[in-house]
């Protein structure tokens, strides 16, 4: 089930949205690596730097730590003075999908991917043709289908005051491919994403980003068709195996344990993906590196049984800050 393909290979969906925005946001596209320091808990915002450019991984930027809560917050809700009432740091998207926040230096666009979308997918083709689907020997009937939201088009969030980013679809069941075995490389599902480090929206302009000042990412999980032990929520990175990105619970389960509610994922949870270990040979997954995450995504993936509905929406998304140092002071002697 090893494949080099998947949600990365391809234009993000949110193209449009992203050039339309790029202008008046600045490119960052010719940095490797972009270090944010996470804001200190005191309630007065954050700083933000930026690494070297032309290739260069940015070294050397402290990582804020300690400082106290500000007044009514936690370590983890209401910290660095948000006034949303999310936990963290919250990732609030444009009417466009668009992401770009001041605090922690996240800008990118939500998008849509699937098997059946190619990487020249526009606002009015979604460039079928070289997708990994029809690349494969398949016919659109059989690949992976996005109903919501369109592929190439301007991803709109269903709720301003959540960003709350829904889809709808159904992915594919794996069938035999020319070579006559289950071809889960060119049929492994769909879903939607967020880029990290991308004010492009494209692969040219799309980078890894340092969050390892970070404790994780939390969001809220609705849905009307959530299939069961179906979703992985990937968080891919630069070094790992190919297209095989690791993801929350990933080193002991096949899927991410969603069900509707509230989740805070740690970074420490992230691992696998477990399917590289059931392969013959196995391959060991690197381990994940939070200093160089790209995107988090939410991947419906695929099985030989049967195909895959689906509908469900991410609100609320926010970096969760690491619990402050407090250091005591000595006795008095």
């Amino acid at each position: 089930m090893a494949t080099t393909k998947g949600p990365l290979t391809f234009l993000r969906a949110s193209a449009l949205a992203s050039f339309l925005l790029l202008n008046a946001y600045g490119c960052q596209g010719n940095e490797t690596l972009t270090k944010i320091p996470p804001p200190d808990n005191s309630g007065s915002g954050g700083v933000t730097d930026t690494g070297g450019s032309g290739g260069s991984v940015a070294t050397g930027v402290p990582i804020a730590t300690g400082g106290s809560v500000g007044a009514g917050g936690s370590a983890i809700g209401g910290v660095g003075g948000s006034a949303t009432g999310v936990p963290g740091y919250p990732l609030v998207s444009s009417a466009t999908g668009f992401v770009q926040d001041a605090v922690t230096g996240v800008v990118g666009g939500w998008y849509a991917f699937g098997d059946a979308v190619g990487p020249a997918v526009n606002a009015t083709s979604n460039d079928f043709a070289d997708s990994d689907c029809a690349q494969g020997g398949f016919t659109a009937d059989q690949c992976s289908a996005i109903s919501t939201p369109t592929p190439g088009q301007p991803f709109v969030p269903m709720d301003l005051a959540t960003s709350e980013m829904c889809t709808s679809g159904t992915a594919a069941q794996v069938l035999l491919g020319t070579d006559g075995t289950l071809d889960y490389a060119d049929l492994w599902g769909a879903g939607i994403g967020l880029d990290f480090n991308n004010p492009g929206g494209d692969e040219s302009t799309r980078s890894p980003m340092d969050l390892s000042g970070y404790e994780g990412i939390a969001f809220d999980f609705s849905g009307t068709a959530i299939p069961a032990a179906a979703i992985r929520v990937s968080f891919p990175f630069l070094g790992q195996h190919g297209g095989d990105a690791p993801y929350w619970m990933g080193a002991t389960m096949e899927g991410s344990p969603l069900t509707p509610g509230h989740f805070e994922i740690d970074w420490s949870d992230v691992g696998g993906p477990l399917y590289l270990t059931q392969i013959t040979p196995p391959v060991a997954p690197p381990a994940f590196d939070p200093t160089h995450i790209q995107s988090i995504q939410f991947q419906v993936f695929t099985n030989a049984v049967t195909t895959t509905p689906y509908a469900f929406c991410v609100s609320n998304l926010a970096l969760i800050p690491r619990p402050p140092i407090l250091l005591l002071a000595s006795p008095a002697e």
